[in-house]
């Protein structure tokens, strides 16, 4: 290997030899390391793609069976309607006795439609006294239960007992026992 006279310069140019290389390993580094980053945000960004598109087709599909589906029962609702509107114009025309589509077949339509609005106010008043008798009852109940806790503590005070001992001595006081039959 060639040796320069001077050590000073020498060292000095495998000094700056050895500084470029690093430079040059450094930069050549980050150029790699910048070329793979981006290669994996590439492929992580092409993974979100499919699956966002897979969700969006899923997303679609459910709501076009969603509309199908909706769409049956509309046109189910509507067959199921005209069909209650048909049996109430038979049950109104009698079973064919005034098919004639005259007065009395519309005056029975008329009281059918009357008498299902009743009954269905009938329903509601029906519920409405149900919740009104049972929220009586529980009041009852909680009243019931006071007065047992206030009879209680007034059977446990000494002067009660000793008036009610009083008067259970006293047959004069006591009301006469209706006469029991024997029993066999």
């Amino acid at each position: 290997m060639p040796h320069l006279e001077n050590i000073l310069v020498e060292r000095s140019l495998y000094i700056a030899v050895a500084v470029l290389v690093l430079y040059l390993g450094f930069r050549i580094g980050k150029i790699i390391g910048t070329l793979a980053a981006s290669k994996l945000i590439a492929q992580k960004e092409q993974e979100l793609f499919i699956a966002q598109k897979g969700f969006k087709t899923l997303y679609e599909s459910e709501m076009a069976a969603v509309k199908t589906d909706n769409a049956n029962l509309k046109s189910q609702v509507d067959t199921m309607t005209a069909k209650v509107e048909d049996y109430r114009k038979k049950a109104a025309g009698l079973g064919g006795l005034f098919n004639s589509g005259g007065k009395k077949a519309d005056a029975m339509y008329a009281l059918l439609l009357e008498n299902e609005a009743l009954e269905e106010a009938l329903y509601h008043q029906n519920e409405k006294l149900k919740n009104e008798r049972t929220d009586a009852l529980k009041e009852q109940m909680r009243n019931t239960g006071y007065r047992r806790v206030l009879m209680s503590q007034l059977m446990s005070d000494e002067r009660i007992k000793g008036y009610v001992a009083e008067v259970l001595a006293d047959d004069k006081r006591l009301p006469e026992l209706p006469a029991q039959t024997e029993r066999h």
